[in-house]
């Protein structure tokens, strides 16, 4: 008879992290499973005999005065010892509980724990491998688990619990081919956590599950089956546009609420495109105009798979939003279905067949093994492929390198995946689709490339338009740098490093397919030499640099110079720049040489080996684009281009950039509409006439908004960044000491960012508040999710934070924008931009610095308000905007009913909680 098993699931509370310095535990919470149920729960509170800090205390809810009362560990030791012995012990994050618990064993006399431990942070990684967060909390929302108090030892052990039931149920619905190869993974797991994938897989062997319907195995990987949907346009029922508001309120159904700006963009979008006009169509759409559906609606009438839309907006996640929700929503009303698809490059996808041969490879480290593990859960899930599912905030791993698609040097028809393959079942929905959405990014590169892949469409949309100019700039612009290069060179490698390209091409020299180790020794010497070469020119260039350089800007960290050939560039330098080029050329050409020699006798290789071909030509192929990148800025710069270098003091050469965009192109409209006109947008996309269409907004903001200006504010320009920040720091508290709302403080530097961050981690007015910084507390998608499960969260963001951040109601009430959003007229692009303005005779603080300022304001602003019961505040802690004459041309373009008034420091602790009091 099989022997029972009763897992232990474990979450304790402490004062500190470290036994030894005099940290305690002063709660313990257990959680006994047998059988696959939870069979009994024990907890205490432990009087820690230390005093607990401020933060323990706001973070877990438990207090000195709780505790006082509460037993010894000393007095419970024993025990919680019997209580765990013969257990397996679960928790999560078990390295913490583990560790921690076993020293307090110790210390009170007691052995070590010794017995078997599992992690499930480990578990929810490999088994919810596209969740975007494995915080406890986060998955206790995701699925619905009951919390009633986080970051007490009872509720977490009990949440944790209820996870690992979940996760082991996940385990045995995986079929058996899947779980085999976990298996064999996951000896590298944390502690015996591999032990539990080897008794799960013993159960399976003796209940023998047959494979999911939905499911198929191929060459040894369980995959999803996946089907193209096909429109049946000639078999559906006749319809038409809904005309009338009768038509349309019987669509929506009272699924979605009806707005009239909403129903006058449908309407104007549709006859645009009925009528087939030349002239473009500008629309300005006030946030809450749900201008997304205006759209979207009107073209699923126009739509066909032989005239198919393309959709571009600003971001990958702006179009996954619009794939997954807002066109879901359409169907939803739609009397018929319309079939949209996401056209991405290739690189966002995973080739089976090369994920195939990296499982081949041996395991390098423990992160290797968990990320194959993953990916392989991920498999039986997926039925695009698309590794953004998996919602990774580092996609620089070499496992993701190894495996992500690239195409086909030659016929694809010999993969042996090609028939599951998922970018040509990506092109083939495109192909089948009405609606096709896309990025800004993917539509401008689009038009460099010799093969466009954007089927020829007569109907396009641009939403977020305003964006589109810089991402066209982004899109022509080049870099060279010294971290690129160098890794490039190091992928090359030397002859004798097994795992580099030359160690594995020296490999295929027997098969006499065309290969010489006297080609690759030829590759090897030009490579190291290049290598040198460079080295020695990044360091040249950081000289020159710091000659250049201003007394000002050497006590920057971040520098940011605008290259100019002058006197300056020494003739060392110059040979320097020769012997790179001729180097660089020197690597391409004789590595497509041995490429194509090897590529001509394709059929005598293995699938690997044309693996490492294929990924050979890439490398060779970037190392190209490199050359002529190099080449272009130094040999053949043109007028109308502007070529920057930057680094980091810290880091010089590591961190050297050569940076080369064009102007001309720039200058397309920072934005639609301001001060209700389009001539700023009319004026620099040339477009003589527009058809325009400027929508209302359905807010009330007279009674839902307001825009507060501090009275006590200081002059920006008198303050040094450490007295800025401060200042920044001393309204925040004021804001946190009359009220418990969630936050979004909005930058314009990364730096005055970082510098609150640390300020307001110090600060005991900020002790158990959730602070989230940008590029700080993890990815945008996470710090969104964990901002909205907060309770007086302050989320500090730059950038993306200004704009695509929906979050009604009660999650954000209060946005503080630390200084009006400027470029700085001290970065080498925006300077260049400025004077090629000023050549064409127009003044550019006025034409284009005010107004795209102006558009992040009002993007700001529409963070706040994103429905009709919200209300917001917004707080500008910069005296500009009502004492300069473009700071009152900014509030002008604001909304006009929206009460905007400077307030002491007084008033505001006192009159923001009474305007938000009646949603408390």
């Amino acid at each position: 008879m099989k022997e029972k098993v009763t897992y232990a699931v474990v979450d304790i509370e402490t004062t500190g992290g470290n036994v030894a310095s005099g940290d305690r535990m002063i709660q313990f919470g257990c959680v006994l499973i047998e059988d696959e149920k939870i069979v009994q729960q024990y907890a205490t509170d432990i009087n820690p005999l230390v005093s607990i800090s401020k933060q323990i205390e706001q973070l877990t809810g438990i207090t000195n005065q709780k505790v006082a009362h509460a037993p010894y560990f000393e007095d419970v030791a024993t025990t919680i010892f019997n209580l765990l012995d013969g257990c397996i012990f679960v928790a999560h994050n078990i390295q913490f509980d583990y560790r921690f618990l076993s020293e307090e064993f110790v210390r009170c006399g007691l052995p070590p724990l010794s017995i078997s431990g599992i992690d499930t942070v480990e578990l929810a990684q490999i088994l919810l491998p596209t969740e975007p967060s494995f915080r406890l909390n986060d998955l206790a929302a995701a699925f619905n688990f009951l919390h009633e108090n986080p970051h007490q030892a009872d509720s977490d052990a009990y949440v944790t619990a209820e996870l690992f039931l979940m996760l082991k149920k996940k385990l045995k619905q995986l079929p058996l081919v899947t779980v085999e190869k976990l298996v064999e993974l996951a000896y590298h797991c944390t502690m015996q956590t591999g032990q539990f994938f080897k008794d799960t897989l013993s159960e399976m062997y003796t209940e023998r599950p047959p494979v999911p319907k939905q499911l198929i195995v191929k060459e040894g990987l369980a995959l999803q089956q996946k089907t193209v949907d096909y429109e049946q346009r000639t078999h559906r029922v006749p319809v038409h546009y809904p005309v009338t508001n009768k038509e349309k309120e019987h669509l929506f159904q009272q699924k979605l609420t009806m707005r009239t700006p909403q129903i006058k963009m449908m309407d104007e979008v549709y006859d645009y495109f009925s009528e087939h006009k030349s002239e473009h169509f500008a629309i300005e759409a006030a946030t809450g105009t749900g201008k997304t559906l205006g759209y979207l609606l009107p073209l699923a009438y126009l739509a066909t798979p032989q005239e198919p839309v393309v959709i571009s907006t600003y971001t990958t996640l702006l179009q996954k939003q619009l794939f997954e929700k807002d066109s879901r929503q359409l169907n939803e009303i739609l009397p018929f279905t319309i079939q949209t698809a996401v056209l991405k490059s290739k690189r966002h996808y995973i080739h089976l067949a090369k994920f195939q041969e990296v499982l081949k490879d041996p395991v390098e480290n423990q992160l290797d093994a968990l990320l194959k593990m993953r990916t392989l859960t991920w498999l039986t899930e997926t039925t695009t492929g698309d590794l953004d599912e998996l919602n990774l905030t580092n996609y620089l791993q070499p496992f993701w390198d190894k495996i992500r698609h690239r195409g086909w040097v030659d016929t694809m028809q010999e993969d042996p995946f090609y028939e599951q393959d998922f970018y040509l079942f990506a092109q083939e929905k495109i192909k089948n689709a009405s609606i096709i959405i896309t990025n800004h990014a993917f539509l401008c590169h689009d038009l460099h490339r010799k093969e466009p892949m954007l089927p020829d469409v007569q109907k396009i949309v641009i939403d977020e338009a305003h964006h589109l100019a810089d991402v066209a700039t982004e899109a022509s612009s080049e870099i060279f740098s010294h971290y690129r290069n160098q890794h490039l060179l190091r992928l090359v490698g030397k002859l004798a490093e097994e795992k580099s390209f030359l160690g594995r091409l020296n490999q295929l020299v027997p098969k006499n397919i065309g290969i010489q180790t006297s080609q690759l020794n030829l590759i090897e010497m030009s490579s190291l030499a290049l290598e040198e070469e460079l080295s020695l020119f990044f360091e040249e260039l950081v000289t020159y640099c710091h000659i250049e350089l201003t007394e000002a800007q050497k006590k920057q960290d971040q520098i940011d110079l605008q290259f100019v050939r002058s006197t300056s560039w020494s003739l060392e330098l110059r040979k320097l720049t020769k012997k790179v080029l001729a180097l660089l050329q020197d690597v391409t050409i004789l590595g497509m040489e041995v490429t194509q020699q090897a590529l001509a006798q394709r059929k005598q290789l293995t699938q690997r080996e044309r693996h490492l071909m294929d990924d050979f030509f890439e490398l060779m192929q970037t190392l190209e684009e490199q050359t002529a990148i190099f080449q272009h800025i130094f040999q053949n710069s043109e007028q109308n281009e502007v070529t920057w270098f930057s680094f980091k003091q810290k880091s010089p050469k590591n961190s050297f950039v050569i940076k080369r965009s064009r102007i001309d192109i720039l200058y397309t409209g920072a934005t639609l509409e301001l001060n209700s006109a389009f001539t700023y947008f009319e004026k620099q996309l040339g477009e003589q006439p527009l058809r325009k269409l400027l929508l209302p907004t359905p807010y009330d903001y007279r009674e839902q908004a307001k825009l507060w200006i501090p009275k006590e504010l200081k002059p920006i320009k008198q303050l040094s960044k450490k007295q800025f920040a401060q200042m920044i720091v001393e309204y925040l508290e004021v804001l946190v000491r009359c009220s418990n709302e969630n936050m979004m403080v909005l930058f314009n530097s990364h730096e005055t960012l970082q510098a609150v961050y640390e300020l307001l981690q110090q600060h005991s007015a900020f002790l158990g508040r959730e602070l989230l910084a940008q590029g700080l507390s993890g990815s945008r998608d996470r710090m969104l999710k964990r901002f909205f499960h907060s309770a007086g969260g302050i989320l500090l963001g730059a950038d993306s934070f200004w704009e695509g951040v929906d979050l009604p109601g009660k999650s954000l009430r209060l946005i503080v924008v630390t200084r009006l959003p400027f470029e700085s007229p001290d970065r080498p692009f925006t300077k260049a931009r400025y004077q090629w303005l000023e050549r064409e005779g127009i003044n550019p603080f006025v034409a284009d610095a005010v107004p795209k300022a102006t558009i992040r304001l009002k993007q700001g602003l529409g963070r706040l308000i994103r429905s009709e019961t919200d209300k917001g505040v917004l707080l500008v802690l910069d005296d500009r905007l009502v004492h300069t004459s473009y700071g009152q041309q900014m509030l002008t373009a604001l909304p006009s009913e929206m009460t905007k008034e400077v307030i002491s420091k007084e008033d505001l602790g006192r009159e923001l909680p009474f305007f938000l009091k009646d949603e408390q």
